[in-house]
């Protein structure tokens, strides 16, 4: 087994207690049936606040309670997440959405491109919650949503960063042209050149060609590699003031040791940013 040690230590005892950081994703988790009705953005929201609870929860020692603490809040996280991108792929229509034991609701997705809310960032994590959480029907809606639409948004990015979205689209699908599209966006994000390119991009397709080509690199070492790759990413992007909080668990990177771990391969690398319990797919079967 291949041990990753966290770079980034949270000084619980010094600054803010790690029972205060868990403090608000806590009271979004008992508010949710109550605020869920009351706007639309709450399903992202709330989607953020559960992926902040399991994040923080690694913190944590692992009990079966904290595991299964974690595991629910991401499956609430999947279905909103997934529900708050429907809203956006008719704008004008009103579709509902009956999310496990919470209220039926009913929202259009009017305002949700004008404001920027739909991006690829957003999707990129929207997706991967998906597979972890092994969300069969989350993925096929998010692998199917137009990468047009996300162009409309009022928060743009680089056009390699789209066609990232449309590599693991590609896949999805199972599409003949699969291996092209990922190795011509490979090269544009080495041309792109900027630090979220080569360390996150890159890192993201690097992983996702070990786990689904043949093109002879060793899954469990590259997913070492730009775990550590991203945590330092992300150290430097946030500043010595600010918690790299979605460095604790990569979704992108946790989704594909899921999909490398539901092939019937081994995860060799043992991280507290990969809980293990999230890798087998304990509390989603």
């Amino acid at each position: 087994m291949m041990k990753v040690e966290r770079a980034y230590k949270p000084e619980f005892e010094k600054y803010v207690p790690l029972e205060e950081w868990l403090e608000t994703p806590r009271e979004a988790r008992e508010e949710m049936a109550e605020c869920i009705v009351l706007r639309r953005d709450n399903l992202l929201l709330f989607s953020e606040e559960m992926l902040d609870l399991a994040r923080w929860l690694t913190w944590e020692t692992q009990t079966a309670d904290i595991e299964k603490e974690s595991a629910t809040g991401l499956k609430y996280a999947s279905k909103m997440y997934a529900a708050f991108f429907e809203c956006a792929r008719e704008p004008r229509k009103t579709s509902t959405f009956n999310i496990y034991d919470l209220p039926e609701v009913s929202w259009n997705g009017l305002g949700l491109l004008e404001s920027g809310r739909i991006y690829p960032g957003q999707w990129f994590d929207a997706y991967f919650l998906a597979v972890i959480t092994r969300d069969t029907d989350s993925m096929n809606t998010l692998g199917t949503f137009p990468v047009e639409i996300m162009r409309q948004s009022a928060t743009t990015t680089d056009e390699v960063v789209y066609s990232l979205v449309e590599v693991f689209q590609s896949y999805h699908h199972r599409e003949k042209d699969f291996p092209v599209k990922l190795n011509q966006t490979m090269k544009a994000l080495l041309a792109d050149g900027d630090d979220w390119s080569l360390d996150i991009g890159m890192g993201y397709l690097e992983t996702f060609a070990a786990l689904t080509t043949n093109a002879g690199f060793d899954f469990n070492e590259v997913l070492a590699k730009n775990l550590q790759c991203q945590e330092q990413y992300w150290m430097r992007e946030k500043g010595q003031d600010i918690v790299p909080v979605c460095s604790f668990i990569p979704l992108q990177l946790l989704g594909m040791a899921c999909m490398w771990h539901d092939c019937g391969n081994e995860v060799s690398v043992e991280s507290d940013s990969l809980p293990r319990f999230l890798i087998d797919g304990r509390y989603f079967k």
